[in-house]
């Protein structure tokens, strides 16, 4: 075998580095996890432009909707202000647990029956 351990030697095993890089990464993930769900959300609610709306987003916004708190009291989020929808994003990530299970559960939603 032609294994040279000396030719190892240039591998940079700083962890403060590594985990500078890694804590970005994650970051990232989140943050376009984030973007989806506000996106998806102001395809349902038309957002501040008055976009047109589609049925998949309208349908994510009803099931958000329907599993708010503020709802169940009598009070509906401004859809037309977008700290609101991110909130309501963040609020919706938090929920489900973490982003990739948010992005499983409005995938689910926003199907077609």
């Amino acid at each position: 075998m032609n294994f040279d351990p000396a030719s190892f030697e240039h591998i940079d095993f700083d962890l403060g580095k590594l985990n500078s890089r890694v804590s970005a990464q994650i970051n990232a993930i989140e943050s376009a996890i984030e973007n989806t769900v506000v996106e998806t959300i102001v395809m349902g609610s038309g957002g501040p432009d008055n976009n047109e709306t589609t049925e998949a987003g309208l349908r994510f916004v009803r099931h958000l909707l329907a599993n708010s708190k503020s709802m169940r009291f009598g009070f509906m989020p401004n859809l037309k202000d977008m700290n609101n929808i991110r909130n309501l994003a963040q609020d919706f990530i938090a929920r489900c647990g973490n982003g990739p299970l948010a992005l499983e559960t409005m995938y689910q939603v926003i199907q077609p029956q």
